[in-house]
């Protein structure tokens, strides 16, 4: 067995023994670029969502459910984990109301312990931050209702919640 497949096999176990950040830790600040060279940061944009995606069918599936929490007046930042070669971003960033950060290197979700093989996103890649950088709520965002997604935006759900 190859050592991909071994990864592939173990990273759900692996991710949930680790488990990275957990809600009510402060998530690190951090800077990426958009595809037109902007930097954004975490910090100092109040309640934040923050998404870590390969922008894969089921991801791109939720861009209308940000697209409105955004429009709603939640920050919203999606944080591209694929090659900077890929194309994908560039494609789907102009029906985003947010930014899409690009982090090739997958630099800040390895930095806060979130496991995944190489090309997925990770198991929890869904957070809900708070002005201070408190995460609120974690969870993986293709696993979320529409509706619980919309309450969770709106603030009307639990705010310290991991599922």
């Amino acid at each position: 067995m190859d050592m991909l497949t071994l990864w592939r096999w173990l990273w759900p176990v692996r991710s949930r023994l680790a488990g990275g950040l957990a809600v009510g830790q402060r998530f690190p600040d951090f800077a990426l670029k958009d595809g037109a060279g902007v930097e954004h940061r975490l910090s100092g944009g109040g309640r934040t969502a923050l998404w870590f995606t390969n922008l894969c069918e089921d991801c791109r599936a939720k861009i209308p459910l940000l697209n409105s929490a955004a429009e709603g007046g939640l920050r919203v930042l999606a944080v591209s984990i694929l090659p900077v070669e890929d194309p994908l971003p560039a494609r789907t960033a102009p029906g985003c109301r947010f930014p899409v950060l690009l982090d090739p290197d997958d630099v800040v979700a390895k930095r806060l312990g979130l496991a995944h093989p190489p090309g997925t996103c990770p198991i929890h890649n869904f957070f809900l931050v708070g002005p201070e950088r408190d995460i609120l709520f974690k969870h993986h965002l293709s696993a979320l209702s529409p509706e619980k997604f919309r309450a969770l935006c709106a603030g009307s759900a639990d705010r310290r919640r991991e599922s």
